[in-house]
């Protein structure tokens, strides 16, 4: 290719930099649903993951193959999954209501109701005695890990749907992530609000994580990640992403902060520098990414979405040198775009509508409503 100039003289145009994707480790795929959630056991080895289609599977990290047959119970879809902090037990969040435990080889058990919507977040105290449930019906129960009795609640949150919940690593107080894109944090023990609500976060507040010492929140809502002091409630920063965001993840081992969202971006985020690790790696823009995770040692990464599919990274095939990222007026560090259509493409759309009217008996308003909001994303621009 050449390009011409003032003097008509033709000249090369410059070489172009050229990319070169990771290529990730293991795929796991027989979920006949999206996938909800995931969790990486303490072994390092197997992943326990969740879908819309009813069922838990465990996988083999080393192989990608299925260990055993799937799990399967009463109850519905599965929208969450908790590991306890021994590795030991399985929460599981249903439709139903329920909250199930399940022992990491496939059996269920324990089964409580209590909820009279379907269960959308779980989180496990520090210390493994307690179980914060949120739900659709704007509710979070917080239970005996033992014996299933509800110690407090139910918390009237006023967020009408509680999309997410995630103890502090001191275990006093639990954060919620709600539909009406706000933020509220609770005395474990008492069930008060002690911050909030954190208000105007963009749309549904789909992941709420405290850092390692509890001093800070991260949240992911429309297209932002942003960072909060947990005491006062105040943002201290925000990072742009390539679009609607919807999971977080941080590493055990390491300053580094996973996200995922629509059109299939992931990206990694230096918790200290607030700079962007390695270049975005891409699912596909006719995808989702609902769940992320790291393993327990830091060493993997997956994620899983609407294809019904776990894919497996290793961390330091993606954390290569970034290009710089721009900043804008407001402070916020701004990921560079994936080349997008200006408009909604036509099989995005039919895409779309298969999901929304064809797939009712696995697809709950949460996601009919997180569709919906990506058809917004890609429209408006």
């Amino acid at each position: 290719m050449v390009s011409g100039s003032l003097d008509r003289t033709p000249r090369k145009a410059p070489p172009t930099a050229i990319s070169v994707s990771p290529t990730p480790g293991r795929k796991f795929d027989g979920h006949r649903g999206h996938i909800s959630s995931f969790v990486f056991l303490h072994d390092n080895i197997h992943i326990v993951s969740s879908s819309l289609d009813g069922t838990l599977r465990k996988w083999d990290c080393e192989t990608g193959l299925l260990v055993g047959e799937p799990w399967k119970g009463q109850g519905g879809r599965i929208n969450e999954l908790a590991l306890s902090p021994d590795g030991k037990i399985i929460a599981c969040g249903r439709g139903d209501g329920s909250v199930q435990k399940w022992k990491t080889h496939g059996e269920m058990i324990e089964d409580w109701m209590g909820h009279t919507s379907s269960v959308e977040a779980l989180s496990w105290s520090r210390n493994g005695s307690h179980i914060a449930s949120g739900s659709s019906d704007g509710t979070i129960l917080i239970r005996k890990a033992a014996s299933g009795e509800v110690e407090v609640g139910p918390i009237e949150t006023n967020q009408r749907w509680v999309y997410s919940v995630a103890y502090s690593p001191s275990g006093d107080r639990i954060a919620s992530g709600g539909y009406n894109n706000t933020i509220c944090i609770w005395d474990s023990c008492t069930g008060e609000l002690c911050v909030g609500p954190i208000q105007d976060l963009g749309f549904l507040v789909m992941s709420v994580v405290w850092s390692s010492n509890g001093s800070k929140l991260y949240s992911a809502s429309d297209e932002f990640i942003r960072i909060f002091d947990s005491i006062s409630g105040a943002e201290l920063h925000r990072f742009q992403h390539g679009g609607l965001l919807y999971s977080l993840a941080l590493s055990p081992t390491r300053n580094l902060l996973a996200c995922v969202g629509a059109r299939g971006i992931a990206q990694l985020w230096d918790t200290e520098s607030l700079q962007p690790l390695g270049h975005p790696f891409h699912k596909g823009d006719g995808e989702y990414l609902a769940y992320v995770s790291f393993s327990q040692d830091g060493r993997y990464l997956a994620y899983g979405g609407s294809d019904g599919e776990i894919t497996l990274w290793m961390v330091k095939d993606i954390t290569s040198p970034a290009a710089v990222p721009s900043t804008n007026i407001h402070g916020a560090t701004t990921l560079p775009k994936f080349p997008t259509p200006s408009c909604l493409d036509v099989s995005t759309f039919i895409a779309l509508l298969i999901l929304l009217h064809t797939h009712r008996n696995v697809t709950d308003r949460r996601y009919r409503a997180f569709c919906g909001v990506w058809v917004w994303l890609r429209y408006r621009e």
